[in-house]
């Protein structure tokens, strides 16, 4: 089967509540020695009292062949680039006390008419002028056209000493143009169309005494409810990006790439999130601080 990573918000939330699940019972006591004991005894009599039946009294049936899919791979499309319009990467720390390498990315999709299914967004390190190395990867979702999307993202080493001059973004790997909406079937509209991102505005950044931070108050206006991850950009006076992160709880959890969801509703709401200030990156304008759909996808 084809690759596809148009993944909608319900098959998402049904593998975290999955996950969850199971994440839930493990702790929970064993069948005990005596039921294991009773269960496999009844198991034992009903093979002994089973007999198969005859080859002779086996119908013979053709193989039935395999449904049609009812969505289409886009990857088929042609082959494009996104672009990754700026970057910019810092060293804060999470609340275990580890140092961490924060990026903030605005990427953006050129074309006016359909949506980018992009491929990878590259971490690379370049010392002394060797050879560039990768050292993680990771995929947004795909981005509406003619749209520019920002990215938060949190590198998962905790052990390699890392500056971030030394780091810069690549994509390695191709993207895919989906149809023009014009040109879908009425079956294929919900694989082939993104709805539009919010408009998002931070109204107002207060600070907090415990923990010591901030809390960033910011205004969504949706055209319909969605499920969308959220990211905090940090620039400086210049207006240089310097990081950012999942606009969440924990910015630092990597379960099930759960960091940064939220949902939205149609309209205009206004919602929060708190920084520690061990999160902020220095040199970070406050004032300047960005909220965005956070288009990340686990890699």
């Amino acid at each position: 089967m084809p690759v596809n990573r148009w993944i909608s918000a319900a098959a998402r939330k049904a593998r975290r509540l999955a996950a969850r699940a199971a994440h839930r019972l493990e702790p929970l006591p064993r069948l005990p020695f005596a039921v294991a004991l009773a269960a496999a005894a009844v198991v034992l009599a009903v093979s002994v009292e089973w007999q198969p039946r005859p080859y002779d009294d086996i119908a013979e049936v053709s193989e039935l062949p395999t449904a049609v899919q009812d969505w289409f791979d886009f990857t088929s499309g042609p082959q494009v680039a996104f672009e990754i319009t700026e970057f910019g990467f810092s060293t804060v720390v999470d609340e275990l006390g580890f140092e961490r390498v924060i990026m903030g990315a605005v990427v953006r999709n050129p074309f006016d008419t359909a949506i980018i299914s992009p491929g990878s967004i590259d971490v690379v390190m370049l010392r002394d002028d060797g050879p560039a190395t990768a050292l993680e990867s990771f995929y947004p979702n795909p981005i509406p056209a003619d749209t520019s999307v920002t990215v938060g993202h949190v590198l998962s080493s905790t052990q390699i000493d890392l500056d971030p001059a030394d780091l810069r973004l690549e994509t390695r790997e191709p993207s895919f143009l989906a149809p023009d909406p014009a040109e879908l079937e009425a079956n294929e509209i919900e694989y082939g169309v993104v709805d539009p991102l919010p408009e998002i505005e931070v109204l107002s950044v207060e600070p907090l005494l415990s923990p010591e931070g901030y809390r960033l108050h910011y205004r969504v206006v949706a055209d319909a409810p969605q499920e969308l991850r959220l990211s905090v950009l940090f620039r400086d006076a210049d207006g240089r990006i310097l990081g950012g992160l999942p606009a969440g709880e924990d910015p630092f959890s990597f379960e099930l790439g759960s960091a940064g969801w939220r949902t939205v509703l149609e309209g205009e709401t206004v919602q929060e999130v708190d920084l520690h200030a061990s999160w902020i990156p220095a040199g970070a304008d406050l004032g300047r601080t960005e909220i965005g759909p956070r288009s990340l996808g686990g890699g």
